[in-house]
């Protein structure tokens, strides 16, 4: 019986320790290890090797922001006719993605049957047929399951 209470105790003891703040008591021969204290950043950061050394980095290889090249951005300013089928209809919105713009931009979409909707367009991966919104297709009158040719151009 004893052994139960013993046991009990001890159980409770340790499932009240990761509760709040409460403390374990003081046993004899237990020292309890503190963390080290993390060093103070007073320069410029360094990378760190697996070790947590400092690294030896070549000054030549570190990019600093005013070296770095910055991507032309592609914008849309012309009139394009393209091929399109239906996006992502999970992705909610007026929307085409196209490779004719590497930012998203705004612009007018019409179809054979004259319908016109205002859509951004979103940059595609892939330089193939255009993928536009379900929205955008209902709004145009064109089928959702056929390939549409549609006139591009930007949005005033």
């Amino acid at each position: 019986m004893r052994l139960l209470i013993l046991t009990s105790s001890a159980l409770s003891l340790l499932l009240l320790a990761g509760c709040g703040d409460f403390e374990m008591p003081k046993l004899p021969g237990f020292k309890k290890e503190e963390p080290a204290p993390l060093p103070e950043q007073t320069g410029p950061q360094v990378p760190l090797d697996a070790t947590g050394g400092a690294m030896d980095v070549p000054e030549q290889i570190v990019d600093t922001p005013e070296d770095a090249e910055v991507a032309p951005e592609t914008v849309f300013t012309g009139t394009e006719q393209v091929v399109a089928s239906l996006g992502d209809p999970a992705v909610p919105g007026l929307w085409m993605e196209t490779s004719l713009v590497s930012n998203e931009q705004r612009a007018l979409l019409r179809s054979a049957n004259g319908a016109e909707v205002v859509v951004t367009l979103r940059p595609s991966p892939t330089t193939g047929s255009a993928r536009v919104s379900i929205a955008a297709m209902r709004a145009l009158g064109v089928p959702l399951t056929e390939l549409v040719e549609l006139q591009v151009r930007p949005a005033n």
